[in-house]
């Protein structure tokens, strides 16, 4: 018997940092545009988990016959340290008034933006997430006194759906660095634009 292929090398992430989001201005089937990057500083914790990844299945001649798999959504949560009030009125679309005060309304609807980060592993490497479609939900606060000497941190909590993208049906990408040959210069530029994959097209 034939023996298994080498295992790839395996290291545990230990950080989460550099969080950046880009506006998606246009998504349509001809056209993809992003806004400028924005940093935003403070993440604590980001989770990912898919929400309808169960196939439908068909069966036929008492067996498993066809599979359709629905389109991706994903939820993203992420926790804050704190969330500028600057940048709740880009990815809730509020507005901050003359008086610097941040105004919410019943009207206001959410724009689709990137979101990409980086993990630190324990190898000393990163990993590169990037969600290319995601839409915020009103965020999570919580406050708390102060206890004498015991003090709570109270940190906010945003919940994002992700989505496919319309121009390409993508809507993840996720790199190791020193990996499948995502070196240390690619690493470095992952996160100062949003990523667009390259393929080499298959040969005759």
């Amino acid at each position: 018997m034939p023996n298994p292929a080498a295992s790839p090398a395996v290291s545990s992430t230990v950080g989460l940092k550099n969080m950046v989001i880009a506006p998606l201005t246009v998504d349509t089937e001809e056209t993809l545009t992003y806004g400028a990057l924005q940093l935003v500083a403070g993440a604590i914790e980001a989770s990912i988990t898919p929400q309808n990844s169960d196939p439908e299945v068909q069966y036929a001649d008492d067996a498993e016959f066809d599979v359709l798999y629905p389109d991706p959504e994903l939820s993203f949560k992420t926790k804050m340290a704190d969330l500028p009030l600057i940048i709740q009125e880009m990815i809730f679309a509020n507005k901050i008034d003359d008086n610097g005060v941040l105004v919410r309304t019943a009207s206001d609807r959410p724009p689709y933006f990137a979101v990409g980060f980086k993990s630190e592993k324990s190898d000393g490497t990163f990993r590169y997430v990037w969600l290319f479609k995601v839409r915020a939900k009103p965020v999570t606060e919580s406050y708390a006194t102060k206890e004498g000497t015991n003090v709570t941190r109270q940190t906010g909590e945003i919940e994002w759906t992700a989505i496919k993208r319309t121009h390409d049906n993508r809507y993840q990408a996720v790199a190791d660095e020193g990996q499948n040959g995502f070196t240390a210069e690619k690493a470095a530029t992952f996160l100062t634009e949003v990523y667009e994959p390259t393929f080499t097209a298959p040969g005759p």
